[in-house]
């Protein structure tokens, strides 16, 4: 029972092993020691053929919904909506629209600044779709 037991360095005399980054350092090593995650540029679609068809689609929702006449509705329940022969077609018609936006974020290389613009486009026509709040149509 004369085994030696272990000694090690109180915490105020530990020499640290590993450096302590901060938050960007943490981000900038975890690349470094994960390359085989991190998406390759090569792997996106160009975006300029999918921002003609997002546009395209923006247009087309336009002509079918005009947006002048959702923005007139404004008094509408819950029960209301789902039958509203003006804002249902046009909220139904906004689903693709956002999912090309968000699969354009995902699988292009469109720019932030270009992908801020094309989002912006889209709430335009959410707004004039509008979400139902306490039985009125809020369009902001």
């Amino acid at each position: 029972m004369n085994e030696k037991m272990p000694t090690f360095p109180a915490p105020e005399n530990k020499t640290e092993t590993k450096a302590e980054y901060s938050g960007e350092e943490q981000a900038v090593q975890w690349l470094k020691d994960h390359p085989e995650l991190v998406a390759v540029p090569e792997a996106l679609k160009e975006s300029g053929p999918e921002i003609e068809k997002f546009k395209v689609d923006v247009a087309w929702f336009e002509v079918e919904h005009p947006l002048e006449q959702l923005h007139l509705i404004v008094d509408l329940t819950a029960e209301q909506a789902p039958r509203h022969p003006i804002r249902e077609p046009a909220r139904l018609a906004l689903i693709p629209i956002v999912a090309r936006l968000t699969a354009m974020k995902r699988e292009t290389d469109i720019s932030d600044e270009k992908y801020e613009e094309m989002k912006a486009l889209y709430k335009r026509l959410s707004r004039a779709v509008g979400m139902i709040r306490n039985n009125k149509v809020d369009h902001q």
